[in-house]
């Protein structure tokens, strides 16, 4: 299962991790794994482009964690949104596969 977590620091979001694999199909064939990634990259290689903004990003194979500046612009807020409501969008069509928990950093 994907464990998408977003963290949050006095109310506002401070980022979040994505771990684990979906299970979905067999490894490179998984199309829920798929698509949570492609969320997720494209969501933090827009902030770069459109933003201007690099993120803070840790990717550990399994683990990713991206941290957001303290106070990120419009336009990162809107690409993290969009990203957060892709992966709900995904763990709706995919409940058994996907996660999404909120948690306190």
């Amino acid at each position: 299962m994907v464990t998408f977590e977003i963290a949050q620091q006095q109310n506002r979001v401070s980022g979040f991790r994505v771990t684990g694999h979906a299970g979905y199909a067999e490894s490179g064939s998984d199309i829920v794994c798929a698509a949570i990634s492609v969320l997720v990259y494209n969501a933090i290689n827009s902030c770069e482009r459109f933003a201007d903004l690099a993120l803070d990003v840790q990717d550990q194979g399994d683990t990713l964690i991206c941290r957001l500046p303290k106070h990120p612009t419009d336009a990162v807020r809107l690409l993290i949104n969009s990203l957060f409501y892709g992966v709900e969008q995904v763990a709706e069509q995919y409940p058994e596969y996907v996660r999404i928990k909120t948690m306190n950093a």
